[in-house]
Protein backbone atom coordinates (compact mmCIF):
# COMPACT_ATOMS: atom_id res chain seq x y z
CA UNK A 1 0.00 0.00 0.00
CA UNK A 2 1.04 3.59 -0.73
CA UNK A 3 -0.04 6.89 -0.26
CA UNK A 4 -2.53 8.14 -2.89
CA UNK A 5 -0.84 11.09 -5.13
CA UNK A 6 -4.86 12.66 -5.55
CA UNK A 7 -5.93 15.35 -4.32
CA UNK A 8 -4.06 18.79 -3.20
CA UNK A 9 -0.40 18.85 -2.41
CA UNK A 10 -0.81 21.64 -0.25
CA UNK A 11 -3.65 20.27 2.12
CA UNK A 12 -1.54 16.92 1.99
CA UNK A 13 1.58 18.92 3.25
CA UNK A 14 -0.40 20.64 5.77
CA UNK A 15 -1.57 17.46 7.08
CA UNK A 16 2.00 15.78 6.71
CA UNK A 17 3.25 19.03 9.12
CA UNK A 18 0.34 18.78 11.33
CA UNK A 19 1.12 14.88 12.26
CA UNK A 20 4.31 15.65 12.85
CA UNK A 21 3.49 17.65 15.58
CA UNK A 22 0.98 15.65 17.19
CA UNK A 23 3.28 12.45 17.23
CA UNK A 24 4.86 15.16 19.97
CA UNK A 25 2.07 17.05 21.08
CA UNK A 26 -1.24 14.20 20.55
CA UNK A 27 -1.00 11.19 23.04
CA UNK A 28 -3.24 9.36 20.79
CA UNK A 29 -1.14 10.07 17.72
CA UNK A 30 2.35 9.39 19.87
CA UNK A 31 0.94 6.12 20.95
CA UNK A 32 -0.05 4.62 17.62
CA UNK A 33 3.27 5.86 16.29
CA UNK A 34 5.16 4.37 19.01
CA UNK A 35 3.25 1.01 18.10
CA UNK A 36 3.88 1.05 14.80
CA UNK A 37 7.92 1.68 14.91
CA UNK A 38 7.48 -1.19 17.65
CA UNK A 39 6.62 -3.88 15.40
CA UNK A 40 8.82 -2.99 12.45
CA UNK A 41 6.73 -0.48 10.61
CA UNK A 42 9.14 2.15 8.33
CA UNK A 43 9.20 5.58 9.91
CA UNK A 44 7.37 7.13 6.72
CA UNK A 45 5.06 4.87 6.32
CA UNK A 46 4.29 5.03 10.30
CA UNK A 47 3.53 9.32 9.67
CA UNK A 48 1.14 7.86 7.43
CA UNK A 49 -0.51 6.05 9.60
CA UNK A 50 -0.59 9.17 11.93
CA UNK A 51 -2.02 11.41 9.44
CA UNK A 52 -4.91 9.12 8.99
CA UNK A 53 -5.42 8.89 13.17
CA UNK A 54 -4.98 12.95 13.07
CA UNK A 55 -8.18 13.47 10.12
CA UNK A 56 -10.28 10.72 12.23
CA UNK A 57 -9.76 12.97 15.50
CA UNK A 58 -10.65 16.22 13.50
CA UNK A 59 -13.56 14.13 11.72
CA UNK A 60 -14.60 13.04 15.18
CA UNK A 61 -14.93 17.00 16.50
CA UNK A 62 -16.99 17.87 14.06
CA UNK A 63 -19.31 15.72 14.02
CA UNK A 64 -20.21 15.23 17.77
CA UNK A 65 -19.74 19.30 18.33
CA UNK A 66 -17.36 18.50 21.14
CA UNK A 67 -14.37 20.24 22.18
CA UNK A 68 -11.04 17.25 21.76
CA UNK A 69 -10.73 14.97 25.00
CA UNK A 70 -7.46 13.98 24.60
CA UNK A 71 -7.56 11.62 27.36
CA UNK A 72 -10.25 9.88 26.16
CA UNK A 73 -9.07 9.69 23.04
CA UNK A 74 -6.09 7.58 24.48
CA UNK A 75 -7.65 5.61 26.77
CA UNK A 76 -9.59 3.50 23.75
CA UNK A 77 -6.70 2.14 22.51
CA UNK A 78 -5.50 0.70 26.16
CA UNK A 79 -6.49 -2.30 28.14
CA UNK A 80 -10.20 -2.25 29.36
CA UNK A 81 -10.54 -3.39 32.75
CA UNK A 82 -12.15 -5.95 34.24
CA UNK A 83 -15.49 -5.90 35.38
CA UNK A 84 -16.43 -6.78 39.19
CA UNK A 85 -17.61 -10.55 39.31
CA UNK A 86 -20.83 -9.43 40.99
CA UNK A 87 -21.53 -8.25 37.55
CA UNK A 88 -21.89 -11.57 35.94
CA UNK A 89 -23.56 -14.51 36.80
CA UNK A 90 -21.74 -18.05 36.31
CA UNK A 91 -24.97 -18.87 33.55
CA UNK A 92 -23.87 -15.64 31.54
CA UNK A 93 -20.06 -15.18 31.88
CA UNK A 94 -19.30 -15.60 28.42
CA UNK A 95 -21.42 -12.65 27.18
CA UNK A 96 -19.98 -10.00 26.62
CA UNK A 97 -20.23 -7.04 28.98
CA UNK A 98 -22.31 -4.32 27.22
CA UNK A 99 -21.38 -1.36 29.82
CA UNK A 100 -17.90 -2.21 28.37
CA UNK A 101 -17.49 -0.64 24.67
CA UNK A 102 -15.67 -2.71 22.13
CA UNK A 103 -12.82 -1.28 20.52
CA UNK A 104 -14.36 -1.00 17.11
CA UNK A 105 -17.27 0.81 18.74
CA UNK A 106 -15.11 3.50 19.75
CA UNK A 107 -12.62 3.72 17.23
CA UNK A 108 -11.85 7.48 16.75
CA UNK A 109 -13.62 8.55 12.80
CA UNK A 110 -15.58 5.39 12.48
CA UNK A 111 -18.70 5.95 14.84
CA UNK A 112 -19.77 9.01 16.95
CA UNK A 113 -19.91 7.82 20.91
CA UNK A 114 -23.49 6.32 22.32
CA UNK A 115 -24.20 9.45 24.25
CA UNK A 116 -27.02 8.07 26.73
CA UNK A 117 -30.51 9.21 26.37
CA UNK A 118 -31.88 12.65 27.62
CA UNK A 119 -34.80 12.30 30.70
CA UNK A 120 -37.86 12.22 29.48
CA UNK A 121 -39.34 15.45 31.38
CA UNK A 122 -42.91 15.84 31.07
CA UNK A 123 -45.29 19.09 31.30
CA UNK A 124 -48.58 19.85 31.13
CA UNK A 125 -48.19 21.71 27.55
CA UNK A 126 -45.59 20.51 25.47
CA UNK A 127 -45.00 22.95 22.65
CA UNK A 128 -42.44 21.46 19.47
CA UNK A 129 -40.15 24.16 17.61
CA UNK A 130 -37.77 24.10 15.30
CA UNK A 131 -34.38 22.82 16.87
CA UNK A 132 -31.57 25.28 17.16
CA UNK A 133 -28.81 25.47 13.92
CA UNK A 134 -25.93 23.59 14.42
CA UNK A 135 -22.15 25.47 14.74
CA UNK A 136 -21.49 23.68 11.21
CA UNK A 137 -24.42 24.70 9.04
CA UNK A 138 -23.73 27.16 6.99
CA UNK A 139 -24.76 30.98 7.64
CA UNK A 140 -25.27 32.18 4.21
CA UNK A 141 -28.69 33.54 4.85
CA UNK A 142 -28.10 35.28 8.29
CA UNK A 143 -27.26 39.00 7.42
CA UNK A 144 -23.70 39.93 7.73
CA UNK A 145 -22.27 36.60 7.22
CA UNK A 146 -20.11 35.50 3.95
CA UNK A 147 -20.03 32.67 1.02
CA UNK A 148 -16.76 32.35 1.28
CA UNK A 149 -16.21 29.13 -1.64
CA UNK A 150 -18.51 31.64 -3.68
CA UNK A 151 -16.68 34.64 -3.29
CA UNK A 152 -13.22 33.25 -4.18
CA UNK A 153 -15.17 31.36 -7.50
CA UNK A 154 -15.44 35.27 -8.65
CA UNK A 155 -12.05 35.78 -8.38
CA UNK A 156 -8.72 34.50 -9.07
CA UNK A 157 -5.45 34.75 -7.62
CA UNK A 158 -3.70 36.20 -10.96
CA UNK A 159 -6.64 39.41 -10.67
CA UNK A 160 -5.24 39.89 -7.44
CA UNK A 161 -2.36 40.03 -8.05
CA UNK A 162 -2.25 42.42 -10.97
CA UNK A 163 -4.15 44.28 -9.06
CA UNK A 164 -1.81 44.64 -6.15
CA UNK A 165 1.34 44.61 -8.92
CA UNK A 166 2.57 41.76 -8.15
CA UNK A 167 2.40 39.45 -11.44
CA UNK A 168 5.16 41.39 -12.85
CA UNK A 169 7.49 40.40 -10.70
CA UNK A 170 7.35 36.72 -10.71
CA UNK A 171 8.84 34.62 -13.53
CA UNK A 172 7.13 32.05 -15.60
CA UNK A 173 4.79 31.85 -18.35
CA UNK A 174 2.72 28.53 -17.62
CA UNK A 175 0.42 28.25 -14.54
CA UNK A 176 3.20 28.43 -12.24
CA UNK A 177 4.57 31.43 -11.56
CA UNK A 178 8.25 32.05 -9.15
CA UNK A 179 9.63 34.96 -7.15
CA UNK A 180 10.44 37.07 -4.52
CA UNK A 181 7.46 36.84 -1.68
CA UNK A 182 5.24 39.69 -1.27
CA UNK A 183 4.28 39.26 2.30
CA UNK A 184 7.88 39.18 3.82
CA UNK A 185 10.20 40.42 0.99
CA UNK A 186 9.17 43.65 0.60
CA UNK A 187 11.86 45.06 -1.18
CA UNK A 188 11.98 41.95 -3.74
CA UNK A 189 15.16 41.60 -3.55
CA UNK A 190 15.35 38.04 -1.83
CA UNK A 191 15.77 34.59 -3.53
CA UNK A 192 12.22 33.06 -5.23
CA UNK A 193 10.76 31.51 -2.65
CA UNK A 194 7.27 32.45 -3.72
CA UNK A 195 4.74 30.44 -5.67
CA UNK A 196 1.63 31.08 -7.22
CA UNK A 197 -0.17 28.73 -9.52
CA UNK A 198 -3.08 30.60 -11.58
CA UNK A 199 -5.32 27.44 -12.67
CA UNK A 200 -5.80 26.40 -8.79
CA UNK A 201 -6.08 30.09 -7.18
CA UNK A 202 -3.11 29.25 -4.49
CA UNK A 203 0.22 30.53 -3.08
CA UNK A 204 2.85 29.15 -0.78
CA UNK A 205 5.91 30.84 0.38
CA UNK A 206 8.56 28.43 1.01
CA UNK A 207 10.66 30.42 2.78
CA UNK A 208 10.83 29.30 6.27
CA UNK A 209 10.48 32.55 8.51
CA UNK A 210 7.30 33.10 6.13
CA UNK A 211 5.83 29.69 5.05
CA UNK A 212 2.50 31.24 4.36
CA UNK A 213 0.25 29.48 2.12
CA UNK A 214 -3.69 29.57 0.82
CA UNK A 215 -5.95 30.48 -1.50
CA UNK A 216 -7.18 33.92 -3.12
CA UNK A 217 -8.53 35.19 0.56
CA UNK A 218 -5.78 33.86 2.63
CA UNK A 219 -3.48 35.57 0.58
CA UNK A 220 -5.72 39.29 0.27
CA UNK A 221 -5.81 38.84 4.33
CA UNK A 222 -2.24 38.83 4.71
CA UNK A 223 -1.19 41.55 2.51
CA UNK A 224 -3.74 43.63 4.16
CA UNK A 225 -3.39 41.80 7.55
CA UNK A 226 -7.08 41.06 7.87
CA UNK A 227 -9.14 38.50 9.59
CA UNK A 228 -10.39 36.07 7.05
CA UNK A 229 -13.88 37.70 7.77
CA UNK A 230 -12.74 41.62 6.67
CA UNK A 231 -10.55 40.31 4.20
CA UNK A 232 -13.59 38.97 2.38
CA UNK A 233 -16.04 42.32 2.94
CA UNK A 234 -12.69 44.14 1.39
CA UNK A 235 -12.14 42.06 -1.06
CA UNK A 236 -15.61 42.17 -2.28
CA UNK A 237 -15.78 46.26 -1.43
CA UNK A 238 -12.29 46.28 -4.04
CA UNK A 239 -13.40 43.85 -6.68
CA UNK A 240 -17.24 44.62 -6.68
CA UNK A 241 -18.10 41.08 -5.55
CA UNK A 242 -21.24 39.18 -4.00
CA UNK A 243 -20.59 37.86 -0.46
CA UNK A 244 -23.53 35.64 -0.96
CA UNK A 245 -25.66 34.21 -3.72
CA UNK A 246 -28.70 35.82 -3.02
CA UNK A 247 -27.48 39.10 -3.54
CA UNK A 248 -27.18 37.93 -7.31
CA UNK A 249 -30.68 36.71 -7.20
CA UNK A 250 -31.64 40.06 -5.69
CA UNK A 251 -30.30 42.09 -7.91
CA UNK A 252 -31.78 40.13 -10.79
CA UNK A 253 -35.06 40.25 -9.49
CA UNK A 254 -34.74 43.68 -9.40
CA UNK A 255 -33.94 44.44 -12.38
CA UNK A 256 -36.30 42.45 -13.78
CA UNK A 257 -39.50 44.83 -15.22
CA UNK A 258 -43.03 43.70 -13.96
CA UNK A 259 -45.74 42.28 -16.32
Amino acid sequence: MHMSAKGSDLVRRYLFNAAKSAIQHNAAVSDLYARLRKKGTRGDVALGHCMRKLLHQVFGVWASNQPFDEKKARTRHLPTPEAPATRLSSADSSQPNPDVPSETETAAGHKRDVLPEEKVVTAATVSVGPSPASVNQATGTSAGSVDYAFLRDQITIEQVLSHLGYLDGLRGSGEERRGPCPLHDSAGQGKPDFSANLRKNVFHCFHRDCGQAGNVLDFWAAVHSLSSYKAALHLADTFDLQIQPEQRRGARNMNRKPK
